[in-house]
């Protein structure tokens, strides 16, 4: 016996105007880390620019951490905002550039405003914000330090 089975098809195509946001890329590791690399780096800034002093102020460290801010912020919004971003940009070498750039920047300008505070006053009113600031940056590139495994490692697919 035969039977005869018709097949229908049925495409359907919606647009909308919504934003989609991907939360679960916060659950992951590297989703966590640029959230910690923005919050961080937002704090240092903070600091910085509250505590802005013409006697008791490191440009550099400024400059580096404001680069870092904004990029960090467009690389996790990009993830956020586009499901498919956050899958392919791991992937790509240039998150594991801007990584390992941020990692090196930062270690430098956290190194170079900690020989700064060594060499002036500790009983300035300015010295432990900056002295906290010049910390975080040290575990700002920690956090870039992992991230530069992470990408690593996606990038060649282990």
């Amino acid at each position: 016996m035969s039977h005869t089975v018709t097949v229908t098809r049925t495409t359907t195509t919606t647009t909308t105007s919504a934003i989609i946001l991907n939360t679960g890329y916060l659950k992951t590791l590297p989703g966590l880390l640029k959230v910690l690399e923005v919050i961080v780096s937002g704090i240092c800034l903070g600091l910085l620019v509250y505590y802005r002093s013409s006697y008791y102020f490191n440009e550099f460290f400024l400059c580096i951490l404001t680069a870092v801010f904004v990029g960090s912020t467009c690389l996790l919004l990009s993830c956020i905002l586009s499901i498919s971003t956050a899958s392919m940009i791991s992937k790509t070498m240039y998150e594991l550039l801007y990584h390992f750039v941020a990692f090196i920047l930062c270690l430098v300008a956290s190194i170079t405003l900690m020989v700064e505070l060594n060499r002036t006053s500790q009983y300035s009113s300015y010295y432990k914000p900056y002295l906290a600031a010049s910390i975080l940056g040290f575990v700002l590139t920690v956090l870039y330090l992992i991230s530069v495994v992470f990408s690593f490692r996606s990038y060649r697919g282990l």
